[in-house]
């Protein structure tokens, strides 16, 4: 994994137009088989075309000669984002930029977890009532 993780950093590196990139899951806890793939988050300096993308990640499937799961920060849900940005750093261009969507996502994941609870906590409590416990 130590010369995949040092590729990636690599490869990254020379990307113009990505901010931020991260590898998260089971790659980056060390919990991967001999199947896993490899999940990766980037922030793009701007909006990518749905070719850039494709080309991206193409080229990190050759890189890597195994299948990659490459998500868009500014798309992901809160908790996926959070996951991701907590996880193996590939490249932070701007210290700054990342501690300050840091914040705003964690914020985002704590809100979105609370409202799954709350949600949870209904529904267990209409289905008690609907079956007269």
């Amino acid at each position: 994994m130590g010369n995949q993780l040092e590729n990636l950093k690599n490869f990254f590196k020379n990307k113009q137009n990505i901010s931020l990139a991260f590898l998260f899951g089971s790659q980056a806890k060390g919990k991967a088989s001999s199947r896993s793939d490899f999940d990766i988050a980037i922030w793009p300096t701007k909006e990518l075309s749905r070719d850039e993308f494709n080309h991206l990640w193409q080229e990190l499937e050759s890189l890597l000669q195994t299948e990659v799961d490459l998500i868009l920060l500014p798309e992901a849900r809160p908790t996926v984002a959070w996951s991701a940005l907590r996880g193996k750093k590939l490249l932070i261009k701007n210290y700054a930029f990342y501690l300050k969507k840091l914040l705003e996502i964690s914020s985002e994941a704590e809100d979105m977890q609370d409202f799954i609870i709350d949600l949870f906590r209904l529904r267990e409590k209409q289905r008690k009532q609907g079956a007269g416990l």
